[in-house]
């Protein structure tokens, strides 16, 4: 495994561990819920469908070669590579952040606990590929 890819691994079991741990943190404490779902669980819903959709997308709008914008020296494709897996992480993530925000707004516990498991799928099957070589600029 390259030092690239370590570091993104490392990041990977750290998110993990903190969704994990979102599970276990929603059982403390007494938080009512309701059975029917407010417009503003909605939207909250809404943002857990964004993340979990951008995080498929953003890779392959880092590494699109034909935008027109003249790229620096320090955007490298060892560069990009990296920022789009740590944004497809980050999101993964940030669909477990929305489950705890649903969680604390009164939102159902299945819809609480599927977002949480949503985040911890996306997290485990998540892999970063080939890790392109370091001193090409596109």
């Amino acid at each position: 495994m390259s030092s690239p890819e370590r570091g993104l691994r490392i990041l990977q079991i750290a998110q993990i561990a903190f969704i994990v741990a979102c599970f276990f943190v929603k059982r403390l404490g007494n938080v009512e819920t309701s059975g029917a779902i407010s417009l503003v669980q909605w939207f909250i819903v809404a943002g857990a469908v964004w993340s979990a959709i951008s995080g498929f997308s953003v890779q392959r709008r880092f590494n699109r070669s034909d935008r027109p914008q003249n790229r620096t020296k320090k955007s490298t494709a060892l560069s990009r590579w990296r920022a789009g897996h740590t944004m497809r992480l980050a999101s993964a993530t940030a669909v477990g952040l929305w489950g705890m925000v649903l969680h604390y707004s009164g939102g159902p516990d299945w819809l609480v606990n599927s977002l949480l498991g949503l985040a911890l799928l996306l997290l485990l099957i998540w892999k970063p590929g080939a890790v392109p070589a370091e001193n090409t600029a596109r």
